[in-house]
């Protein structure tokens, strides 16, 4: 859970083709209600939230005797140990900071869960090992025109990634369809990776012109 839309959808584009089933929330209250509805498997929290925050969340699970055993991972942007210290006092089973590094992710994902990973060789820069198909787009992900793809690709082969994720927040604004396209996208530019940013954009005009 966490009141903003684009760390969600990263986690949701990134797992979802992974076979997992994901359902979402945008504050401590709503994601409290949901974990009662379905007890989920494990839950990924932020701690900064609108009408009820990760610590306050943490803190009515573990205080119900039919949720404490919940498994939760408390993800944030805080690098203060006390807020992570703090996280783990109050029922927090793991911390993951953020922006999430995915190696990380699948290594909690994997202690949590009791996940064994098959790992492949991806076509990444780093030749980094990572699970299989969780490099690959969804299938179905919704594109933004050609000509909204130029745009992006320009900004970025500029180095102008602030004005790229602006417009990418409104192209999602503008249609909810984009999200999925974004997450990917929004990822890589919180990690200030412009050139597989382009790479990826330039993927996608080449797909768009074979559909034409």
């Amino acid at each position: 859970m966490d009141d903003r839309w684009e760390n969600r959808a990263v986690l949701v584009n990134l797992l979802e083709p992974l076979g997992f089933q994901l359902t979402e929330a945008e504050n401590g209250q709503r994601g409290l209600e949901k974990i009662r509805q379905s007890q989920p498997d494990l839950v990924i929290t932020d701690l900064a939230m609108p009408v009820m925050n990760g610590f306050e969340l943490l803190k009515q699970v573990r205080g119900d005797a039919a949720l404490q055993h919940q498994k939760i991972i408390v993800s944030s942007a805080s690098v203060a140990q006390a807020d992570q210290q703090m996280s783990l006092d109050v029922g927090g089973d793991d911390f993951l900071a953020k922006p999430v590094e995915f190696s990380e992710l699948f290594k909690l994902l994997a202690i949590h869960l009791n996940l064994k990973w098959i790992y492949e060789m991806t076509a990444a820069s780093d030749s980094q090992l990572a699970p299989a198909t969780a490099s690959q787009p969804s299938e179905g992900t919704m594109l933004p025109s050609a000509v909204e793809l130029k745009t992006l690709l320009d900004l970025a082969q500029k180095g102008n990634l602030k004005r790229l994720r602006e417009h990418i927040e409104q192209l999602v604004h503008s249609n909810h369809h984009y999200a999925g396209f974004a997450a990917q996208v929004l990822q890589l530019a919180k990690q200030f990776k412009a050139e597989e940013i382009e790479a990826l954009l330039q993927q996608y005009l080449s797909e768009e012109k074979a559909h034409v």
